[in-house]
């Protein structure tokens, strides 16, 4: 009695279709399967039943063979146009009239059968399809899972804290196991040594509320997982252990409740892509801070490496300091973004890096340089973008320090670039730097007044400087506020 239950059990889980123009054979087919347990619906005209099948969804098709007005050869070409998983038994009055084979196999004719007043045959083959029809499922819910889990790993693998990776992790693993609780805790984790940890449903507390709901049974199941570098199967969920290279961290990912056999074999999977992407974030984090440490010591060079070229020339002290704070002036004024002025104020400070490669005795000179000595002063530019070119993080303003005295009629240097070749954030310093330069006392002459600095900034707007940056500037030293007072150092 149970196994009979048993199998009308299953069979109500499938929805199947007969379609025949002989009314009393649908009848009886019908009633036979319903006392088997079975949902079946009978259609006598192959056109309605291709129409009904295009809207609806069955997982098995009894079809005859010879009807009219559509042979089931063909009806089966039709519906595999827009339907190739339904599981299709053919009917035939006898066996010498079936079909060729290669017909069945070209139209993913499942199996048929000769008509006959027993229908044990029919049942056999349509238990027979059940089980496959079940099998594809799981197979298709497997292949599903498993193209959901690659869809989803790069999104969690992107740079972010990892606490919002373990987040994404848990809402992945509670949609695939159809369980609500479970929480990921990570011990000892990056320059800091950090306890991390995330919980969902009935864990989605402060991590030192966790004791407090744990079982002594569940702790010593996550220290079973830890020791023995495997997962831990129990009636009460599975705790998985998380074990970083060297045992630098290690922590354990916790889902409460039965896991059915069906999601253990997804989830062993998710969880080793899991702890690949905590073992890249936790190398990540260490690479970040030791490329920090890098960077902060060679801007500590530069820095001092500029500072030098400040030493060298009493009259050019402070100019670098000076046109940084011109050129965000400027940016501000253009409306430019916060990224952007970061890259000037940088830019500024660092335009004249390369006359560190310059000797006293050219930077020093207080009469006319020679032709050859100009040519090395002009190599500044291109010497100051090769010191900045090694570290990645200044790539943004190389191409202002290799730019700078570039003049928008193509007549400056390095490269002679003109007009809109020469980039925008280069077109700034370049009048910064020019405005400071006459506005401050030289080996060679004396500084020139603010008015008679602004007429030579007007009187080369369009040759050597960009029209609109030029005039952006005036007008801030004409507004003569707080910000360019305290630059220029005047009352």
């Amino acid at each position: 009695m149970r196994m009979k239950n048993r199998q009308i059990s299953l069979s109500n889980d499938y929805k199947l279709m007969i379609i025949d123009d002989d009314a009393s054979l649908i009848d009886s087919v019908s009633s036979f399967l319903v006392r088997n347990g079975y949902d079946i619906r009978g259609i006598i005209n192959p056109v309605d039943g291709l129409e009904v099948l295009r809207n609806e969804k069955y997982n098995l098709l009894i079809l005859d063979y010879f009807m009219s007005p559509i042979k089931g050869d063909d009806f089966v070409s039709r519906l595999r146009q827009f339907d190739r998983d339904l599981y299709v038994i053919l009917l035939t009055g006898h066996k010498d009239l079936a079909p060729p084979l290669a017909t069945i196999r070209a139209l993913d004719i499942q199996a048929y059968c000769e008509k006959s007043h027993r229908l044990d045959q029919l049942l056999l083959l349509i238990e027979s399809g059940t089980k496959s029809i079940s099998q594809m499922g799981r197979i298709t819910n497997y292949r599903d899972s498993l193209n959901h889990i690659l869809s989803v790993l790069p999104a969690i693998n992107q740079y972010k804290p990892l606490e919002d990776k373990l987040q994404s992790v848990l809402t992945q693993i509670t949609a695939l196991t159809q369980r609500g609780d479970a929480y990921a805790l990570i011990d000892g984790f990056g320059e800091a040594e950090r306890v991390i940890y995330k919980g969902v449903g009935i864990y989605d507390m402060p991590l030192e509320k966790l004791p407090e709901t744990q079982k002594a049974t569940l702790m010593e199941e996550a220290s079973r997982a830890k020791a023995g570098r495997g997962a831990r199967w129990t009636d009460n969920g599975v705790t998985f252990p998380i074990i970083g290279i060297d045992n630098l961290y290690e922590g354990v990912i916790h889902i409460a409740g039965k896991i059915e056999d069906d999601s253990r074999y997804l989830l062993e999977i998710f969880i080793v892509q899991v702890a690949v992407v905590i073992q890249n974030t936790f190398l990540h984090d260490k690479l970040a801070i030791a490329y920090s440490n890098l960077k902060s010591s060679y801007v500590e060079t530069i820095e001092a490496l500029r500072l030098a070229v400040d030493a060298k020339d009493i009259y050019t002290r402070g100019h670098s300091d000076r046109v940084s704070m011109y050129t965000q002036l400027i940016g501000a004024k253009l409306g430019m973004s916060q990224d952007k002025l970061e890259d000037l104020r940088i830019g500024g400070l660092f335009h004249d890096i390369g006359k560190i490669g310059i000797g006293d005795d050219i930077l020093l000179k207080n009469t006319k340089l020679t032709d050859q000595e100009f040519m090395q002063i002009k190599e500044h530019p291109t010497k100051g973008a090769l010191i900045l070119s090694a570290i990645s993080s200044f790539e943004r303003i190389r191409h202002i320090v290799s730019s700078h005295h570039e003049r928008i009629d193509g007549k400056g240097y390095p490269s002679g670039l003109n007009g809109d070749q020469i980039p925008l954030d280069a077109k700034i310093v370049c009048v910064a730097d020019a405005f400071d330069a006459m506005t401050s006392d030289r080996h060679y002459r004396s500084k020139f007044t603010r008015s008679a600095a602004v007429e030579q900034l007007k009187l080369h707007s369009g040759t050597q400087f960009d029209n609109d940056i030029a005039e952006c500037f005036i007008a801030i030293i004409e507004d003569d506020s707080e910000e360019i007072r305290a630059i220029y150092g005047y009352e």
